[in-house]
């Protein structure tokens, strides 16, 4: 099997300090797979997204895009 595309390991986020949204959230996309995100309102769909995009920070856990880190980078 190839290297992920995307990883994202033990990420822990959410929007206020102390209060993650996000709690050992976990995903691994290949190369040339698609991938649906499904859940109700409020399980944190649109958090990991932000939080694999840099828009929130990640408190803990890494995202990787190609094998390099890019959890601290911003958007």
């Amino acid at each position: 099997m190839s290297e992920p595309l995307i990883k994202i390991d033990q990420v822990i986020a959410g929007y206020v300090p102390g209060v993650p949204i996000l709690n050992g959230c976990d995903l691994v996309l290949q190369p040339g797979e698609l991938v649906g995100i499904i859940g109700p309102n409020g399980a944190g769909k649109s958090t990991m997204l932000k939080a694999l995009f840099g828009l929130i920070k990640v408190s803990e856990g890494t995202v990787t895009y190609k094998g390099d880190d890019i959890t601290k980078l911003q958007a």
